[in-house]
């Protein structure tokens, strides 16, 4: 439980481990928990379903195959360790760690983190700036948006809508003491403010879709129980919420930012369309298997609309990006996976609610709770994956696998004791084991490249160009097959050269950015951005019949982008009118990839 919840954490505080150095510590943490059931491999437990074990095998097994075999293998690599560690997590969740109390704990453990998230995002949405406690961590600027230790808000919504589910569940249907569900509703409601200060619209309608089915499945529950409590328990908590829906509406009213956002749901004019719309022309390339993990991020940018001038590195559509990514196959074994666990969670609700109410005296259940918390939190990510990629933020995806392995196993099975693991059972958890091995050797082996990479990335970023080139060599010597790493060594090399006023110590400088950038492309040839690079390297060193040769690669991976046709357009005038000195590649190189 400690090691499963720091590991949750660590990927939410650090960034929601959307740099790879930033997950690996918590897949590690994780890892560590799953190779400590080697020592509880005989443990009785109650089974989980056995088809949402199928049906989660057939998916995760395609998903990571394809993702090895991905055209761009680096870039891939956060989608294949995003799926190892949901995997590590949903095996430990549905195979040992499954009784009520500790998963109660460690949910309590994640609402306190949530009134840690929602405290930095007060900040950020009172001061309107960037405000991130840990100071070696930035996020993107958003305004008044909160987004707590996240990148973006709506990524701080997606968790936040899920812990608040649980919150809610817990507080109408759990055992608790009353001190202790007075806390756990003080939380899930600050959560739920948290969640309309990131005005996340898609949040919004989360939220809305999870509470509706947390409404009905409830009432379901009550009509067993029967009529008279039913309607005493009914009309106290349309009370509760009809003052909560005011207080939130009036809070809204307040601002005028949330008041925009919130009327603005159904935007027509969205950039998202524009998104979906590149997404639906890749899966055309590849119908069946996909064009290969992390790919989009190319492909959206040849498929751009033309107003869409936003470098497309998301679908913002987790069933999308998973159809033009994965192809029919992994749609398809999308629909198996969700089928088992929607199935499994109808059946256990059923078993733990309406019928167990119907002939036990007491109404309220931990299981019940969590099962009830666990099915809000998927019908919310159901809704949230329509309009963004919280699958794709480590965290979040890490936090989802530990909803749906509460829905494979919700810890009991009709009352009776659990039984000794079977042969499947006992082969499931060495699998976990195993996979746990596999997962502490390879962020062993990443984190030193991963490490330096990212000094070499901020060291660039603060133009320490010196201490960049030696971080990325460094990096390149645990880590060959890193382009960013090659692309941060070109760049490092590029802006020295400017500032040289030896003319031959100029020209080396650029020879071996070049060279750095050469190596970059070979790759990932599909970057536009080590591209247009070469071209403004070629044109400093005269060399305009190879710039003209690499930009029009460039502007074939781009073809839409006004950036990069501003970019040959002045290496056509470079051509005709070569100048003396031009101006200082630090204005005219475009973005370093991964921004």
């Amino acid at each position: 439980m400690v090691l499963l919840g720091l590991g949750l954490a660590t990927a939410q505080v650090l960034i929601g481990g959307t740099r790879l150095l930033f997950s690996l510590p918590a897949y590690g943490l994780i890892a560590l928990a799953a190779v400590l059931l080697v020592f509880l491999l005989r443990r009785a437990k109650a089974d989980p379903d056995a088809l949402c074990l199928l049906g989660t095998a057939l998916f995760f097994g395609y998903m990571i195959g394809r993702a090895l075999l991905s055209p761009a293998p680096y870039v891939a690599r956060t989608d294949l360790y995003i799926m190892v560690g949901a995997l590590l997590v949903y095996g430990v969740t549905a195979t040992i760690f499954t009784d009520a109390k500790p998963r109660m704990i460690l949910l309590g453990f994640l609402l306190l983190l949530g009134l840690v998230h929602v405290l930095v995002g007060a900040i950020q949405f009172r001061d309107g700036n960037n405000f991130m406690p840990i100071p070696f961590l930035q996020r993107e600027d958003y305004g008044r948006r909160a987004s707590g230790f996240y990148v973006c808000p709506n990524h701080l919504a997606g968790v936040l809508e899920v812990i608040a589910a649980f919150g809610v569940s817990m507080v109408c249907w759990s055992r608790i003491a009353v001190w202790g569900k007075l806390l756990i509703g003080y939380a899930a409601g600050v959560c739920y403010v948290g969640a309309i200060l990131t005005g996340s619209r898609g949040g919004y309608l989360s939220i809305a879709a999870s509470l509706l089915v947390f409404v009905v499945l409830s009432l379901m529950v009550l009509r067993g129980a029967g009529g008279a409590l039913a309607w005493k328990i009914t009309g106290a908590s349309l009370v509760v919420l009809l003052l909560a829906g005011a207080l939130l509406f009036f809070s809204i009213r307040k601002s005028s930012l949330l008041t925009e956002r919130a009327g603005n749901i159904a935007d027509t004019e969205n950039v998202r369309f524009d998104l979906w719309g590149a997404a639906i022309e890749q899966w055309k390339l590849a119908p069946v298997l996909g064009t290969g993990a992390a790919t989009y991020r190319y492909y959206g940018r040849q498929f751009r609309a033309e107003r869409m001038q936003m470098d497309p590195f998301e679908v913002h559509n987790d069933y999308l990006q998973l159809l033009c990514e994965y192809g029919l196959v992994g749609a398809a074994g999308f629909l198996v996976f969700m089928g088992a666990h929607a199935r499994a969670a109808w059946s256990d609700f059923r078993r733990l609610g309406p019928r167990r109410v119907a002939v036990a005296p007491r109404l309220l259940s931990n299981n019940l709770a969590l099962q009830l918390g666990a099915t809000c939190a998927m019908a919310a990510y159901v809704v949230h994956s329509v309009f963004d990629f919280n699958l794709h933020i480590p965290a979040n995806a890490l936090l989802l696998a530990f909803v749906f392995g509460i829905i494979a196993n919700p810890g009991v099975r009709g009352g009776t004791k659990p039984a000794p693991p079977g042969k499947g059972l006992l082969g499931v958890r060495l699998a976990v084991v195993g996979l746990g091995l596999v997962m502490l050797a390879q962020c062993a082996r990443l984190l030193p490249g991963e490490y330096y990479a990212e000094h070499a990335r901020t060291s660039l970023r603060d133009e320490r160009l010196g201490e960049a080139i030696v971080y990325a060599v460094r990096g390149l010597e645990w880590e060959p097959a890193n382009p960013d790493l090659h692309a941060y060594l070109g760049r490092a090399r590029l802006g020295l050269g400017y500032d040289m006023a030896n003319p031959a110590a100029r020209v080396s400088f650029y020879n071996a950015a070049i060279a750095a950038f050469e190596a970059a492309r070979a790759l990932a040839p599909q970057e536009q951005s080590f591209a247009l690079t070469l071209g403004l390297l070629y044109d400093l060193l005269g060399r305009f019949a190879e710039g003209e040769a690499v930009l029009k690669i460039a502007l074939q991976l781009d073809p839409k982008s006004e950036a990069v046709r501003q970019y040959y357009e002045a290496h056509l005038e470079r051509q005709r009118n070569p100048p003396p000195v031009l101006p200082p590649p630090s204005g005219d190189a475009p973005a370093e990839p991964g921004n």
